[in-house]
């Protein structure tokens, strides 16, 4: 029985750190590979963005914005960047929409990019882009790459489940870049990376569960293809092995308004600075 109890709180404690990591980015030095991309890409940000804008509810996050001065009436598109990524690394896709007349602004989440703070919770990222579209909005798109993605397809799913959680008026298209459809995906894969027990897991399942806004059932995003005539445009490289494309692929295979873009020789992070993205998303907002 002992024996028993202390595997249960070596279990719970192994939980715990497992849910303190995933909620915590760990940034690490920049691959050599895209350090030039780095580097210009954050330069192209401070050199041509309008303003912008930090708030500091429900955390620290900041949205920059990219306008049309000789424009107001432009068309709005939001953009949501990755885990461990930043704002400033969507320049490509920010400058392609900017130059085909589109208003851009662009989220750091909380710990990342010019925002503030150490953690950032899904809760905490789904509330960010709902207040951000109701009150910047309304936005003609909105695009995610990677978590972003998957925050923005939570934001759209519970906008259709729950008054609280509404939009006061829906994007006309929707772009996920490499995101994970399903919340269990990425908590599954960390979960296997750190070697959770089965009971592990059930203990990492409740932390969730204890720190969310609402059932993590409302986050299948079979309630979203059921209620939403929304266009969604899921782009997604062939070669990531971070998110994999079946991700895209399942997603799209039952929502009867989503178009799959499988890019050849693309990875997770490849798909930030390729061309072929930049001109499917400006053909699928035209």
């Amino acid at each position: 029985m002992r024996a028993k109890t202390l595997t249960e709180v070596w279990d719970l404690i192994h939980a715990q750190l497992c849910y303190q990591l995933f909620i915590t980015p760990i940034h690490l030095p920049i691959e050599k590979e895209y350090r030039d991309f780095a580097q210009k890409a954050c330069e192209f940000f401070v050199a041509n963005r309008n303003r912008s804008i930090n708030l500091d509810t429900p955390r620290h996050h900041v949205i920059h914005c990219f306008e049309q001065v000789d424009n107001p009436q432009a068309k709005k598109v939001l953009i949501a960047h990755g885990w461990l990524s930043r704002a400033a690394y969507m320049s490509r896709l920010i400058r392609a929409l900017h130059q085909q007349g589109y208003h851009v602004y662009a989220i750091d989440f909380p710990a990342h990019g010019e925002a503030k703070g150490v953690q950032l919770t899904w809760t905490d990222a789904v509330t960010i882009l709902q207040r951000t579209i109701n009150q910047i909005g309304p936005f003609y798109a909105v695009i995610g790459h990677s978590f972003g993605g998957s925050m923005l397809l939570n934001t759209l799913n519970l906008a259709c489940q729950f008054p609280e959680w509404g939009l006061v008026q829906e994007p006309e298209r929707v772009v996920l870049m490499s995101s994970p459809t399903r919340m269990r995906t990425p908590v599954s894969k960390l979960a296997r990376r750190l070697k959770l027990s089965g009971k592990g897991f059930i203990f990492l399942r409740e932390l969730f569960r204890q720190h969310a806004i609402t059932d993590l059932k409302h986050l299948d995003f079979r309630h979203f293809i059921r209620q939403s005539q929304t266009p969604v445009l899921c782009i997604h490289g062939d070669k990531d092995d971070s998110i994999s494309p079946y991700e895209s692929a399942i997603f799209c295979e039952q929502y009867r308004h989503g178009s799959l873009e499988l890019l050849p020789n693309a990875d997770h992070i490849s798909v930030l600075i390729d061309e072929r993205v930049e001109l499917k998303v400006c053909e699928f907002l035209a």
